[in-house]
């Protein structure tokens, strides 16, 4: 979430709907890896990413809390963990699309991916940039230089995290939360890059290497700089809690999770496996309403033992999405009215907080109810354009331009 100065204080993100991509179940399924010929399996085997609303409507889910909490900071004070939900979900679904890209192709174009992610996320991020230079230029705002126009260059350039981990962000910046992600696309640039070296080298292992490598290096990271903080500070929290290298290992895990699924381990599960993980994504669930009301920004149980306990809870619930697609929870995840807030979720996240800003309901003079009213139409109506008028036209012509 975003940093303040008071130590009970603290969007999803982090980057908004992927796009997904599938493999073709006609063809034969291989290591996603592997720039070999296809070797015949069954295609029981074959995986196919697709449509799966649930993995999209978890982001309205997630996405509700931070609308929430960033309403008045004190509703819901265990909000960070939807960022965990954000950054496993990011690293399995960029994992499934690039493994995807291998399986079919035999290599990994990143001129293809660097240009979807720019069409999918750079967009929206002008426009909120845009419409903040406008608002700025009739409203006065108390050092905008850098709580405006500093915050506009830290998320056009994806630096906002360490800006934040390092105390350089100012008080109640306008675009505070775009912290997330700028670590979601520094991870896009190094994941990618880790792919292709896999299949260019043909060592399918290498790409499972590189995740468990990330993940212990980063958890390793955040736990050495917690222990050895005497005392621990609200500076080590900000350092550990908004920057890549410790926040990575989130990322990390859901690669794993993706390159598994990409090699079938997630289809056709037993009776009891599915069962279990059930059970496992309704503790999990649980797990996730505790936190979200007893947990605490600037605390140093957050960083030390919260944050790799929800990455593994987040993964547990998209494992059971994808083995469970037809459960009572993956039906409700994946309703209509949740799958769309989940396509809208990006743009309403980086609309939120600035919208927040501008309209507090002490400077309005209204009480919260209205005020909250008027913030989410705001929020959603200036979003909902936004996907009919752009970012959905984009995301087809993007579409187009890959089948041709």
């Amino acid at each position: 979430m975003v940093r303040y100065h008071q130590p009970d204080a603290e969007a999803v993100p982090t980057s908004g709907s992927d796009a997904v991509e599938m493999t073709d179940a006609t063809d034969a399924p291989v290591s996603p890896l592997s720039s070999e010929a296809p070797t015949p399996v069954p295609r029981s085997r074959a995986f196919r990413l697709g449509n799966r609303p649930p993995l999209t409507g978890i982001r309205a889910l997630a996405l509700a809390t931070v609308l929430i909490y960033h309403s008045n900071f004190k509703t819901l004070p265990g909000t960070w963990v939807a960022l965990q939900i954000f950054f496993v979900l990011s690293g399995f679904l960029i994992t499934a699309m690039l493994a995807s890209e291998g399986k079919r192709k035999g290599r990994i174009s990143l001129s293809g991916f660097y240009a979807r992610r720019g069409v999918r996320l750079v967009p929206p991020l002008l426009l909120v940039i845009a419409l903040l230079g406008i608002y700025a230029s009739f409203i006065h705002v108390a050092d905008a230089a850098h709580r405006v126009w500093g915050d506009s260059l830290a998320a056009l350039f994806y630096f906002a995290d360490y800006r934040q981990a390092f105390n350089h962000a100012p008080f109640f910046g306008y675009l505070a939360q775009t912290w997330s992600l700028s670590v979601e696309e520094q991870f896009y640039v190094l994941w990618s890059l880790l792919m292709v070296v896999a299949v260019v080298t043909k060592h399918h292992k290498l790409a499972y290497g590189f995740a468990v490598i990330g993940l212990v290096a980063s958890t390793v990271d955040r736990t050495w700089i917690v222990l050895h903080a005497h005392p621990f500070t609200a500076g080590t929290f900000l350092r550990t809690y908004y920057a890549f290298d410790p926040r990575a290992d989130a990322l990390f895990f859901g690669c794993l999770l993706g390159l598994l699924a990409a090699d079938g381990w997630l289809l056709q599960w037993a009776r009891w496996a599915k069962g279990s993980i059930t059970v496992l994504a309704g503790i999990s669930t649980l797990f996730f309403c505790w936190i979200l009301q007893y947990t605490h920004l600037f605390d140093r149980s957050v960083v030390l033992w919260w944050i790799p306990a929800t990455t593994l809870a987040s993964g547990i619930l998209i494992v059971y999405f994808v083995v469970c697609p037809t459960s009572l929870g993956s039906r409700f995840a994946g309703i209509g009215v949740l799958v769309f807030i989940g396509d809208l979720s990006y743009t309403v996240y980086l609309l939120h907080f600035p919208v927040y800003l501008a309209t507090m309901p002490s400077e309005l003079h209204w009480s919260f109810w209205p005020a909250q009213a008027l913030r989410l139409v705001i929020i959603f109506g200036i979003a909902t354009l936004s996907w009919f008028l752009m970012e959905r036209p984009l995301m087809r012509w993007r579409a187009k331009s890959a089948a041709r």
